[in-house]
């Protein structure tokens, strides 16, 4: 009876070992090869409406309970076609900024996978966000955190951020 016993906690020990190993830490990667990206996440983006003025434009979203999210796109850029990649770059902060009652916090140079990009810190009335753009193949990949003014960005932000790759 006893080795029976032994045995049988065994069999549990391993099962809950190779669950263990395969649950990980929740996170998993979501590949969007229609857009050309993946991204790791802690759950499932959901897929935004498209916009009439964006028709082309394939968008996703992670809402957290305190009114932030993550979301990111890829779309076509034909708009800037006779523009340099730091023209395009300069017209998309422009547009993020300009016009609105937003103001620019903080923006650098970035890449992705040779790529080039811009990542910009923007504070309006009532929220703020996080942004990077990058010029992939001529269309614009994006990623965005936003959180309540008053909030910190959610705490799976840089991670979410720096797991966005393109697909080969």
């Amino acid at each position: 009876m006893k080795k029976h016993w032994m045995a049988s906690l065994l069999v549990l020990l391993s099962c809950c070992f190779v669950i263990a190993c395969k649950k990980g830490d929740g996170w998993d990667e979501y590949k969007y090869k229609d857009a050309g990206f993946g991204i790791s996440a802690p759950s499932l983006p959901i897929p935004r409406p498209t916009s009439p003025d964006e028709p082309n434009t394939k968008a996703y979203g992670l809402k957290y309970p305190n009114r932030s999210e993550i979301l990111f796109s890829m779309g076509p850029l034909d708009m800037y076609e006779n523009l340099s990649d730091k023209e395009k770059l300069q017209k998309l902060k422009d547009l993020t900024v300009q016009g609105t009652s937003s103001k620019l916090i903080s923006e650098k140079e970035i890449a992705l996978d040779g790529n080039p990009g811009i990542e910009m810190e923007i504070e309006s009335n009532h929220s703020h966000s996080r942004q990077r753009f990058y010029l992939v193949n001529g269309k614009i990949l994006s990623i965005q955190s936003s959180a309540p003014l008053d909030q910190p960005f959610v705490a799976d932000t840089n991670r979410i951020f720096d797991s966005l790759h393109l697909l080969k």
